[in-house]
C-alpha cells in the first residue's frame, strides 16, 4: 500500500509558523502601518477579554442632591440616575489564507514554505485591513449591523444616527457631537472649521487629531496661499507645502474618508451636492478595543475536503468606542 504521509510533511512547517507567531505578527504589523488613521488608533488600542458587550459609564446629567442649606434643614438624598452606561457589541471579522498543495509540494525547505506564506499573506492581510479601515470611518449600525460602529455614527448629532451606544441623542442632547454638514468652500472655510473646533472644546480639552480627504486638504491649503508671505534670501520665493497645522496639530488625509458624496444635511441641498468629510478627533475620548483572544488569531491549517488546498482561518474581534462624542466634531465640505 503506498505511503501518502510524505505529501503532507509541509503541514508541520505550516503549523509551526502559526504557533511561533510568524503569520499573526505579519498581519498585525501591516494592519497598523498601512494607513494614516491606523497609526493614530494604534496608540489608543486597549485589550479587553470577550464579554457580552463593551460598556462604559457616562455622566450626562447633574446630581439632584446639590443644594444650599441652613442648619436643621432636610437634605435630599436621591439616587443618582444621571450615570448611565453606554454599550456597544463586539464586531467580528474573518478572512482565510488558502495555499495550493501543488505549490507547497514544490517548496523544498521550511524557508521556502515560510516565504510562500509571507507572500500569499500580503493579499489577505491588506484585504482585511482595508475592510476594517473603511468601516472605522463610514460604517453605521443602521446600514451595516455586523460591522464596526464607525465615526459616521459616533461623531454625529442625530442626523445620521439618532442614537449611539444605545443612548438616544434626542433624550440626551449632550450625547451629540459638533457638526456642520453644510460647509461651502465659497464661505470662510478655515474660520468656520475653527468655530466648529472651538465648539468641541470642553474645559480646554479639545480635538487634537484632524483627518480629511485629499481634496479637502488641498482646498484648505489653497485657501491659505493668499494670506501667506514668504521672505527668502536672494529674492527667492517658496510656494506650496505638504504640511498644514491646524490649532497646533497636523491635518492628515486618509483615502478611506468618504469623498465625492452627497451631504446628509436636512435642509436645502447645496449645488453641486458633492463633497467630503473633515473629522476633528479628541484622541483622549477614543478607544479601539480588541479581544486579545481573537486579535487576528490564526487557526490551525486544515486540509480541504473539496479542493487540493490547505486553509488557515483568520479571526478578529474589536470595536471602536467614542467615549464622549460631544468632544469631537465633523464637517462636510462641498467639493472635497
Amino acid at each position: 500500500m503506498p505511503d501518502y504521509s510524505g505529501q503532507y510533511a509541509y503541514l508541520d512547517t505550516l503549523q509551526a509558523l502559526i504557533r511561533e507567531g510568524f503569520v499573526t505578527k505579519t498581519i498585525v504589523d501591516t494592519f497598523f502601518t498601512s494607513q494614516r488613521f491606523f497609526q493614530e488608533i494604534r496608540d489608543l488600542m486597549d485589550t479587553q477579554n470577550g464579554a457580552l458587550a463593551l460598556t462604559w459609564p457616562i455622566n450626562i446629567g447633574k446630581s439632584s442632591n446639590t443644594v444650599a442649606f441652613t442648619g436643621g434643614q432636610g437634605l435630599p438624598a436621591n439616587s443618582l440616575d444621571s450615570f448611565i452606561r453606554a454599550s456597544l457589541g463586539w464586531k467580528y471579522y474573518a478572512d482565510a489564507l488558502a495555499l495550493n498543495v501543488t505549490d507547497l509540494q514544490q517548496a523544498d525547505s521550511p524557508e521556502a514554505i515560510a516565504s510562500l506564506v509571507d507572500s500569499q499573506m500580503d493579499i489577505v492581510k491588506m484585504s482585511i485591513a482595508d475592510r476594517i479601515a473603511t468601516d472605522f470611518i463610514d460604517s453605521t449600525q443602521a446600514a451595516f449591523p455586523l460591522q464596526i460602529n464607525g465615526l459616521a455614527e459616533a461623531i454625529d448629532d442625530g442626523t445620521v444616527a439618532t442614537s449611539y451606544a444605545n443612548i438616544s441623542r434626542s433624550t440626551y442632547p449632550t450625547w451629540k457631537a459638533q457638526t456642520n454638514y453644510d460647509l461651502l468652500t465659497t464661505s470662510n472655510l478655515v474660520q468656520t472649521l475653527y468655530s466648529l473646533d472651538l465648539a468641541a472644546q470642553i474645559d480646554g480639552h479639545k480635538p487634537n487629531f484632524y483627518a480629511t480627504t485629499r481634496l479637502a486638504f488641498a482646498t484648505i491649503q489653497n485657501s491659505l496661499f493668499s494670506i501667506d508671505r514668504y521672505n527668502q534670501p536672494n529674492m527667492a520665493r517658496s510656494i506650496g507645502g505638504y504640511d498644514v497645522i491646524f490649532n497646533g496639530n497636523p491635518i492628515v488625509w486618509d483615502p478611506h474618508i468618504p469623498t465625492g458624496v452627497a451631504t446628509v444635511f436636512s435642509g436645502s441641498a447645496p449645488s453641486p451636492n458633492s463633497g467630503g468629510y473633515f473629522y476633528m478627533i479628541n484622541r483622549g475620548t477614543i478607544k479601539y478595543v480588541v479581544d486579545p483572544k481573537m486579535n487576528f488569531s490564526v487557526g490551525d491549517w486544515l486540509v480541504s475536503t473539496t479542493t487540493a488546498q490547505v486553509i488557515a482561518r483568520i479571526l478578529h474581534a474589536s470595536n471602536l468606542t467614542v467615549l464622549r462624542p460631544s468632544s469631537n466634531a465633523v464637517a462636510w465640505i462641498q467639493g472635497a
